[in-house]
């Protein structure tokens, strides 16, 4: 089972979408082979020989979930966000959380802002003090139909947008003392399911075998969907002729397709600056990061942070500061 978590990020579901479904559990997983390790151990089993060398494997994964500190740059930075705004619906009372979620940018005082769902009229931006305040800082934008959106301080540079964006992503060349840089911000395919109203179903005893197919089906559907985005974007990003800085909501784990497919040899800025077991998305496991920022091999990380002190939106901010020579 642990091999096949760590196949996961190497074998697209558009062939073989089960191997995702043990990549959602690598944690858990690996734990196990730990305890099974210790149990053929002082039962002197050679079978303990072959626990050791698969978890020695898996050992060179356990960095994209835990960090105890990364190494930090010095020197002088720019401060990027990446933020799911859940439609700035708040989720702990159902009203709108425009003003919030905008003060919240306006302390950060970010250089570049990426945002996913998106989802505004242009007479809540006209009418709200805030978002009136965050249209005269961040006069450089970029955006498409379905909700990603890139703000800026820095001017856009040779601005071009892709033939075909599809529905998750948009992109912008930007002018970063006197260098170019390619700054996307993307929104994967989602599960599109409740916890809340999936945990009732699976308790029954008349539903739980329909809901339990139900969550597959609409797991491998989103697999093979997410798997296709994610060539699309490695496509994009190969043919790129400035450095990348990618930030998003994958919708996966560290241990999936997707996650390997759109990092390939980019840094995640967790694993360089990050601490501890970061989770992005509120719901399900509280362990789940599926918010992610990667940058060019030549960016140094200088600060990495899950910022928890918002809490409106299903996801939590990803604030990092960044070196660009």
């Amino acid at each position: 089972m642990l091999l096949l978590s760590i196949g996961a990020c190497y074998i697209s579901p558009a062939k073989y979408w089960f191997f995702q479904f043990f990549g959602l559990f690598f944690q858990i997983i690996f734990i196990l082979n730990i305890f099974v390790l210790i149990f053929w151990t002082l039962k002197k089993s050679k079978i303990a020989y072959i626990h050791f060398v698969v978890l020695i494997a898996g050992i060179l994964y356990t960095g994209r979930f835990f960090q105890f500190s990364g190494n930090k740059a010095e020197g002088e930075t720019i401060k990027i966000i990446s933020y799911n705004t859940h439609s700035f619906e708040n989720i702990n009372n159902g009203n709108h959380a425009y003003t919030e979620i905008a003060d919240f940018l306006l302390a950060e005082n970010a250089d570049i802002i990426c945002l996913q769902e998106y989802i505004m009229t242009d007479r809540t931006l006209k009418t709200n003090a805030s978002w009136q305040k965050i249209s005269e800082i961040y006069k450089y934008t970029s955006e498409n139909h379905s909700g990603e959106k890139i703000f800026s301080k820095f001017p856009l540079a040779n601005n071009e947008k892709p033939k075909n964006r599809g529905q998750y992503m948009t992109f912008a060349n930007i002018n970063i003392n006197n260098k170019t840089l390619r700054i996307y911000s993307c929104h994967l395919q989602s599960t599109n399911f409740n916890p809340d109203n999936t945990q009732k179903k699976l308790l029954k005893t008349d539903s739980y075998k329909r809901e339990l197919k139900r969550i597959v089906v609409n797991l491998r559907n989103a697999f093979v969907k997410r798997a296709k985005q994610a060539d699309f974007i490695a496509q994009s990003l190969s043919k790129s002729p400035y450095p990348a800085i990618i930030c998003g909501d994958f919708n996966d784990t560290p241990m999936s397709y997707t996650y390997q497919k759109i990092r390939g040899n980019k840094k995640d800025t967790f694993i360089e600056a990050g601490s501890g077991i970061p989770n992005t998305y509120k719901k399900l496991m509280s362990f789940l990061r599926i918010d992610y920022i990667f940058t060019d091999r030549d960016i140094d990380v200088a600060e990495y942070r899950v910022a928890k002190e918002i809490n409106c939106s299903d996801h939590y901010p990803i604030v990092v500061k960044l070196k660009i020579e």
